[in-house]
């Protein structure tokens, strides 16, 4: 196995176990590039069918499209304000890999439109149902969307997916009007429940057969730049302190995605008095604001974001 970006044999192993099973994932510590050895056999198909049947916002269970939507709805705030200077009502926008809609919903009253790609048809049938605006659930290639049509360009937890992160900013390029604003997001490949917090087991869930590549600011920035784009790169916590230390003290998720995006919470005892109540929500609140902060300034945030332009 060589590294994808630079072509270096010289590879060390990161893990020999994902999260539904045995896998392999390789380093290039040149590269900074995370690689899963064993592909997916047939991409559309995988994502169409049975992509959800595994990955979805609760452990154990095959959420529906409506569950997945709600769940990831309510946290989309750091990407529009990340991409609010670009958000106006003449803008149009499309997203690939836009899921349920969960993104497109937040942004479709900000711009003067929004269209979205995924591989699930199922899921982009309901994001155009929920988000009132045209959807495909097909590849980008395969779309009857015309070139150089877009202002921006979104492609949010979706490039980790690819095997070609180069051949696919270009096709989204394509898409952009020649000063149009590309965004990329993927997962880092320094999460804080690898690289600050002691949580041997997270590696395990971390990992996934779905996810080929792995990225950190250097890689991703490598890819960017291969496919003749120049930008900045921002970094993203969307998980809360409770989902870290519930990781460190257990060893295992917690059951929802939901209690891990939303504003942090403790249970108390019922009686408690208001005011106790909610001074002690306003201290878990701002404590989990520091908390992102500090994550972000050391680039230790479980997501890496990319806003720039071609050229």
């Amino acid at each position: 196995m060589k590294c994808y970006l630079c072509g270096s044999s010289s590879l060390v192993q990161l893990t020999n176990q994902l999260r539904n099973g045995p896998g392999v994932v390789m380093f290039c510590s040149t590269c900074g590039l995370g690689m899963l050895e064993k592909k997916l056999s047939n991409t559309k198909e995988y994502y169409d069918k049975n992509y959800r049947k595994t990955h979805g916002p609760t452990i154990n269970k095959v959420s529906s499209y409506k569950e997945n939507f709600e769940s990831y709805v309510n946290c989309q705030n750091q990407r529009i304000e990340l991409l609010r200077p670009w958000l106006t009502g003449e803008s149009s926008l499309l997203e690939v890999g836009c899921s349920t809609g969960h993104f497109l919903y937040n942004v479709k009253n900000l711009v003067g439109e929004v269209v979205g790609v995924d591989y699930d048809s199922g899921a982009a049938d309901y994001a155009s149902e929920i988000c009132d605006c045209k959807t495909f659930g097909c590849g980008l290639d395969e779309t009857d969307l015309g070139l150089e049509s877009f202002d921006v360009v979104c492609a949010i937890q979706t490039m980790e997916h690819v095997e070609d992160p180069i051949g696919f900013v270009n096709l989204l390029g394509k898409y952009l009007k020649p000063n149009g604003i590309l965004y990329i997001e993927v997962p880092n490949l320094y999460d804080p429940l690898l690289s600050v917090f002691l949580a041997p087991r997270y590696s395990n869930f971390y990992f996934h057969e779905a996810h080929i590549l792995y990225f950190t600011t250097d890689s991703l920035l490598n890819v960017l730049k291969c496919a003749g784009f120049n930008g900045s790169v921002y970094f993203l916590q969307d998980y809360n302190f409770i989902n870290a230390l519930h990781w460190v003290l257990t060893g295992l998720p917690q059951p929802s995605c939901h209690e891990g995006l939303s504003s942090p919470e403790i249970t108390t005892v019922s009686n408690i008095p208001y005011e106790l109540h909610s001074d002690l929500k306003e201290l878990l609140s701002s404590f989990d604001k520091n908390y992102k902060q500090l994550l972000a300034k050391y680039k230790v945030t479980d997501n890496i974001g990319f806003v720039g332009k071609r050229g």
